[in-house]
């Protein structure tokens, strides 16, 4: 595959910028390993390091940026959400700084980034991306979105398609909502209580009781009841519960406020497959077995037969 020579916005001892394709297959495959092989905490240093500054996008909002890397190609990084900050995927980036320019942003209304809750919304937020694509000097931008900020992505993608030279999504958000016609009423019925099985099952109880803390939680102290949350956070995002020491953020970390404003305005007639497939870039989907339960691997399946384009990986 061709790579597009795109310029960007130059530091000292750096190159110039390039649209990303087979090295953003690379970079999906390091990511597929280290989530199969088992990731380091997020307190990982990345090498390279630029300081940090603050993007001015409206009436006092500010979105903190923060950049790594001296590779060609730059990859913006879209955390998940809505309402959290970008910190807890720094550990999946580390060694790719050679490769890349990575640059992670905290959205309008998270940890870093303050804003007043009334200018938070999902469109604002594609505004912003854009907003940073323009001053990063990108004419085209990779992105690597996780989780809901895969929907940012896509939003993004839909509204500025000219602008996208590549899309990462990992743990992907829906693609388009779940109607009859696309997907059967007794698969969505399941998927609910996957879901809710998943963040309930036995493994969860069984850590609490290993780290101590009994059925009688008024008797726990103020560490033992962070302990439990940190499990209880674990077992909704790992599938091995035994890993959540090395789980940070959360709490103070996230802000239900910013995610609420987004939230509720979030459309809910919703389909980003018709931008996926009309669309050139490379689109690499990277899902775990058991992201979301162990149904939505097959939703996402059943979405992605209607975009050839995209890469599906599990």
């Amino acid at each position: 595959m061709a790579i597009v020579p795109v310029p960007r916005r130059g530091w000292p001892g750096r190159g110039r910028g390039g649209r990303v394709g087979a090295r953003a297959v690379r970079l999906a495959l390091l990511l597929v390993a280290s989530v199969v092989l088992g990731a380091r905490p997020s307190s990982a240093q990345l090498r390279y390091e630029e300081p940090e500054w603050y993007l001015r996008v409206e009436r006092g909002c500010r979105l903190f940026v923060q950049e790594y890397g001296r590779g060609r190609d730059t990859l913006v990084v879209l955390h998940g959400g809505w309402g959290a900050e970008h910190s807890y995927l720094l550990g999946a980036f580390e060694g790719l700084e050679d490769r890349f320019h990575l640059v992670f942003y905290d959205q309008r209304g998270s940890l870093r980034s303050p804003c007043p809750d009334s200018l938070i919304s999902v469109d604002a937020h594609v505004a912003d991306l854009e907003r940073l694509r323009a001053e990063l000097g990108l004419e085209r931008v990779t992105l690597v979105g996780h989780s809901m900020g895969t929907r940012l992505a896509m939003m993004y993608l839909a509204a500025y398609p000219e602008r996208v030279g590549g899309l990462v999504l990992l743990a992907p958000a829906s693609l388009a909502p779940r109607p009859p016609e696309r997907v059967d009423s007794a698969l969505a019925a399941r998927l609910g209580r996957d879901l809710q099985a998943f963040m309930s099952r036995p493994a969860v109880e069984a850590e609490l009781r290993r780290a101590g803390l009994g059925p009688d939680s008024s008797r726990w102290s103020d560490e033992q009841r962070t302990v439990a949350w940190r499990i209880r956070f674990a077992g909704v995002n790992l599938y091995h519960v035994e890993r959540w020491r090395m789980l940070e953020g959360g709490q103070v970390y996230y802000s239900r406020a910013a995610g609420e404003a987004a939230a509720r305005s979030a459309p809910r007639d919703y389909d980003y497959t018709p931008a996926l497939a009309a669309h050139r870039c490379p689109v690499w989907i990277l899902q775990g077995d058991h992201d979301y339960g162990t149904l939505a691997v097959e939703l996402q399946r059943r979405w992605v037969r209607e975009v050839p384009n995209v890469r599906h990986v599990v």
